[in-house]
């Protein structure tokens, strides 16, 4: 009885345990046809990121699944990525716990977002199941570029405005309500309003803007009181899409500080020009020192009617302020004397006279000396000399001798006094 007892519980255990066997068998069956239609990776990976079984799913056949085992996965994914997601692997098992991330995947001639979910199976290995998230990014990263640019728009140094084709402003950046003074909030006015240009110009603009896509030029922004600010003004045409009408976009750039900025590099400019002209004055009529009294001025170049003024200006300041009585011109750098240059040097000449002092001429050659003939140009009155040396020598000559010392006074008897020996 016993034994009847025991084969009849056997029975119903193996029982059990085939329809447990059918259960199971049903489930995985289930399983398979599940995981057959599902577009998704699914994947067991170890601690290392190398894939040790796979689930045949949509995308990956179990012929395919053959290939890819043990593949690693720094093989399939960018470099930075696959460092995040061998992390993530690494921190699953550890904490136990099941975490997520998303990272691009090359697939064919395409880029494709995945996100993964990975769940521990063992102490040493997850389940890794990927989902093609690529379309759920797009709008999303859509919205976060479109923010990105509302952003830049808004806080851009540069006048950003929207209008339609006729002309009607529906958007104003606070940078362009800054140039044209419109209060936030206030009605806008009209395109055709806001540049300091006729209206059939400004019309004829942007009709060109839509008949070639985009315009380029300067204009003036009128602000309130009725001053005009210059402006690089960039227009773009946009097309009618979705419903919207067509319109423009208008980027101006207030030309203010570099205008300001022009002006002030030519003044300065300037100033440097008008010192070097300075510079160049002082060095090219000199007052060489050669006794008390006694100057050499040697010209050197050309000596037009400019020149010859700053020559007789720099000359009779140095009389009056050196209290000169000579004054030696030098012309043996002068390139070519001729009827003005020669006039010019009379008129120095008797300038220096009126104040008291006599001029020399030196520096005449052969050459010189036959134009002047030629040109009948009569330098009576002036002494010349053919070279400075030769002048400097006959003005040193005929310095007055220094006054001889007095006699010392004699004894009080009114006798004379002896001479020193």
């Amino acid at each position: 009885m016993g034994h009847e007892q025991s084969l009849t519980a056997l029975e119903a255990e193996i029982a059990a345990l085939r329809r447990r066997v059918a259960e199971l068998e049903g489930a995985q069956a289930k399983l398979e046809a599940l995981s057959s239609v599902l577009p998704s990776f699914i994947a067991v990976f170890n601690r290392e990121g190398i894939i040790v079984d796979m689930i045949p799913t949509l995308i990956f056949s179990a012929e395919m699944i053959t290939t890819e085992l043990g593949t690693p996965m720094a093989r399939v994914i960018e470099p930075g990525y696959a460092d995040r997601c061998l992390a993530l692997i690494r921190e699953a098992l550890e904490t136990r716990a099941t975490l997520s991330i998303e990272y691009p995947l090359p697939w064919g001639e395409r880029e494709v977002w995945c996100q993964a979910v990975c769940k521990p199976l063992t102490g040493d290995t997850v389940l890794w199941v990927a989902n093609d998230i690529t379309t759920q990014r797009k709008p999303a990263h859509a919205q976060a570029e479109l923010r990105d640019l509302q952003a830049l728009v808004e806080y851009a140094p540069d006048g950003v405005c929207l209008a339609s084709q006729e002309g009607a402003l529906f958007y104003e950046n606070p940078a362009f309500r800054a140039m044209t003074g419109h209060a936030e909030g206030a009605p806008f006015p009209s395109l055709l309003e806001v540049f300091a240009a006729p209206r059939d110009e400004l019309s004829a603009i942007v009709q060109q803007c839509f008949h070639r896509a985009s315009w380029q030029g300067i204009l003036s922004l009128v602000q309130p009181g009725g001053r005009t600010i210059p402006c690089q003004v960039s227009m773009v045409a946009l097309g009618a899409e979705h419903g919207r009408p067509p319109g423009v976009a208008v980027l101006a750039r207030d030309l203010t500080p570099i205008h300001e900025a022009e002006r002030e590099r030519l003044a300065l400019q300037e100033q440097v020009i008008q010192a070097q002209q300075a510079t160049l004055r002082e060095l090219s009529t000199p007052l060489v020192p050669l006794a008390e009294g006694v100057v050499a001025m040697p010209l050197i170049g050309t000596f037009d009617r400019t020149r010859a003024q700053q020559a007789m200006e720099k000359l009779l300041d140095g009389i009056v302020q050196h209290q000169l009585h000579t004054v030696i011109v030098d012309v043996t750098g002068v390139r070519d004397v001729d009827a003005e240059s020669a006039d010019a040097l009379l008129r120095i000449a008797r300038a220096a006279r009126l104040l008291g002092a006599r001029l020399l001429l030196t520096g005449i050659n052969p050459d010189t000396a036959q134009s002047l003939v030629d040109l009948g140009v009569d330098l009576g009155g002036i002494a010349t000399h053919s070279t400075l040396q030769s002048g400097i020598a006959h003005v040193l000559a005929r310095r007055p001798a220094a006054p001889r010392a007095a006699a010392a006074p004699g004894p009080r008897d009114g006798t004379p006094a002896q001479n020193a020996p």
